[in-house]
């Protein structure tokens, strides 16, 4: 029987819960990921997490034995910034940023200013992603801008964020807060908005036909590849387990141990 594979020409691979767990390495998935070069498939790594800039990640999976280029990783801060260029009309001038620093950095790229906690007044624009000092000042700051008619745009959703210890918050309920506070929902740029899936299609320069999305959620790895037209590969090292297929109703093409499963 052909591996797994051998079925795909091109694969998106997602990296908290799959790649590593915080900064514990996975086993095997370096190993995976060495094959795939060595046999020269194309690949990205699609992430949720916008914490991080692409360099910061490319320094990151190099520490766990992966070497690849900043052309690799595709980000949701990535695909806020593409949104942000697709609505340049909107005119958008200054932000409350709910994040860290590779949110920010996306931000500042599109010439947008960055405000102070404390200067709200006059922003535009509220972005929420995954924030490890998020606390009351940002969340009274966000729901501010909100209230006084700013746009809305979070990274994800995930109310989890996988590691060696169990789940952490994740960015959801970050935007959980601030959804609540503000009064409004968020365009959502990260999985299971298939947008960034589209986004990382064009990276590769594959079909979603020929490609494989692999990713350790359900609700927004899995998801996300459905909306996209795309096969997808639940590996169970991270948030999901086989029995939350039935539950939540989300099946995907297929179901393996982790990433080396893909030579299986």
């Amino acid at each position: 029987m052909a591996a797994l594979v051998d079925a795909y020409r091109g694969f998106i691979i997602d990296l908290d819960g799959v790649v590593y767990l915080l900064n514990d390495p996975i086993e095997g998935a370096a190993e995976a990921v060495a094959r795939l070069q060595e046999r020269g498939l194309p690949f990205v790594f699609l992430t949720n997490n916008s914490a991080a800039t692409p360099a910061q990640y490319v320094e990151r999976l190099a520490a766990h034995g992966i070497e690849v280029g900043e052309e690799w990783i595709v980000t949701s801060g990535q695909a806020i910034g593409l949104y942000l260029d697709q609505h340049r009309g909107s005119r958008w001038k200054k932000a409350v940023v709910v994040g860290e620093e590779g949110l920010a950095d996306v931000l500042r790229s599109k010439e947008i200013d960055v405000l102070g906690h404390g200067e709200s007044e006059g922003a535009d624009l509220v972005v929420v992603g995954w924030d490890r000092h998020f606390d009351y000042d940002k969340l009274r700051a966000a729901v501010i801008a909100l209230r006084n008619g700013a746009a809305f745009i979070a990274s994800n959703t995930d109310s989890t964020y996988p590691t060696p210890s169990g789940p952490w918050p994740g960015a959801g309920t970050m935007v959980a807060a601030v959804s609540t506070g503000g009064g409004k929902e968020p365009f959502v740029a990260g999985k299971p908005n298939p947008f960034i899936v589209r986004m990382a299609l064009e990276r590769l320069g594959t079909t979603a036909a020929e490609t494989l999305l692999i990713g350790d959620r359900l609700d927004s790895d899995i998801k996300a590849g459905i909306a996209a037209g795309v096969d997808t590969l639940l590996v169970l090292t991270g948030i999901s387990r086989r029995g939350d297929i039935d539950s939540l109703e989300i099946r995907p093409t297929h179901v393996r141990k982790d990433l080396l499963g893909i030579f299986e």
